[in-house]
């Protein structure tokens, strides 16, 4: 049962008092008469907007039902923060949660802005369990507490929130057009050196390898251990990452020795994401990175990680991909991925080009962690609440 909060008209409510877990297995999901197949892959970090789907006939192995308005919310990995609602029916990966508000408890629509709060997000990282890959168990997050305002009060920042979403919205597709600038300008400029040299990516490097096959135990401090979470935009975040000792990373470093300007790309899972290593930067690649060195002669970095990421590149290593529930990059193919490569004055001209592009990319994304930002600042009296 409920119990009165310290705010008038306040409670404090078990989740399963506000949530119901849809549990609508399916077997064989070409079967399961829905066009969309929504994993966790599709859903962006600290976004309520499903933006990209498969198709139920590329996957295998049980799936979960959704319906209109029901929350995807990622149970694995949930610092990676990935919930969104659903705004068409479809089937999902079984390492998300369908849920469904509760009606009488709280909005809901006001629920998933309440999940992506901070307050939220930081209690389902501690009841997760596992290391390598924690995961959260609904009799576990059905147990939790946490304190609601009364259906008037969440109606009121309902509003307020929906308005900025809107307006993180409209800086997202922004900043999506701006990738279609950065896309389209790599590739135009490439094509205009009839110079460019082709052949096995592998060719134009001194090394392509991948991080490493049976990571150490994590500690609380130290060496940091990337994983695919840990690329996004081009850089190196590290964001919920875990650690290994030093003694551990030198053991690790026997197989990968990072350097700067090697390029990391992710080769497990979500598939094709690529990040520069920064100068001076140690940490410990994950068997799901793969590494690449380039020719400094032949190959800028820089523009490795864009040769990487650009659309010729994505498309082929979709193609070559393996695995259904999990996409897996083999070094055999990365090395022998085909690329054409300009002379290095025509790279130090595209990369020039691009940089201007991407600070306004960078701007975009600035003002889209301003509205993140102004989100928590409504969502923190429901967080005051837990702290009085």
């Amino acid at each position: 049962m409920s119990e009165v909060a310290s705010k008038d008209g306040w409670r404090s409510y078990r989740f399963d008092e506000m949530a119901v877990m849809v549990n609508d297995r399916i077997d064989d999901p070409s079967e399961a008469g829905v066009e969309y197949y929504v994993g966790l892959e599709h859903l962006d970090s600290e976004s309520l907007t499903i933006r990209r789907w498969g198709s139920p006939s590329d996957v295998e192995a049980t799936k979960l039902r959704f319906r209109v308005g029901d929350i995807i919310f990622g149970r694995r990995r949930v610092y990676q923060r990935k919930l969104a609602v659903a705004h068409f029916d479809g089937i999902c990966s079984a390492h998300a949660m369908v849920l469904r508000a509760k009606p009488g408890v709280v909005l809901s629509e006001f629920l998933p802005f309440f999940m992506q709060s901070d307050l939220f997000m930081e209690r389902a990282k501690e009841i997760s369990v596992g290391s390598l890959s924690p995961t959260i168990n609904w009799k576990t997050l059905a147990n939790e507490k946490f304190i609601l305002p009364p259906l008037e009060e969440q109606s009121r920042l309902l509003s307020l929130l929906m308005s900025l979403e809107r307006v993180r919205m409209s800086l997202v597709f922004l900043a999506d057009s701006q990738n279609v600038l950065l896309e389209s300008l790599f590739q135009s400029m490439c094509s205009r050196d009839h110079r460019r040299k082709e052949g096995a990516i592998a060719d134009f490097c001194e090394l392509v390898t991948d991080g490493d096959h049976n990571p150490p135990d994590r500690v609380q401090k130290g060496i940091p251990h990337l994983v695919v979470a840990n690329l996004r935009d081009g850089r190196i975040d590290e964001t919920g990452c875990t650690y290994i000792t030093e003694a551990n990373f030198e053991r690790v470093s026997r197989r990968y020795s990072p350097q700067g300007g090697d390029v990391l790309l992710s080769c497990v899972g979500s598939i094709g994401l690529a990040a520069l290593v920064p100068n001076d930067y140690v940490f410990s690649a994950d068997r799901s990175l793969a590494i690449y060195r380039p020719i400094t002669s032949e190959l800028l970095p820089e523009f490795c990680m864009w040769l990487l990421r650009s659309k010729a590149s994505q498309d082929y290593f979709n193609a070559v991909a393996t695995g259904t529930a999990q996409q897996h990059l083999y070094l055999n193919d990365l090395r022998r991925h085909q690329v054409r490569v300009p002379n290095i004055q025509i790279q130090v001209g595209i990369l020039q080009r691009m940089r201007k592009i991407e600070d306004q990319l960078l701007n975009a994304r600035l003002r889209v962690a301003e509205v993140a930002s102004l989100r928590a600042k409504a969502l923190s009296m429901v967080e005051g609440a837990h702290l009085q």
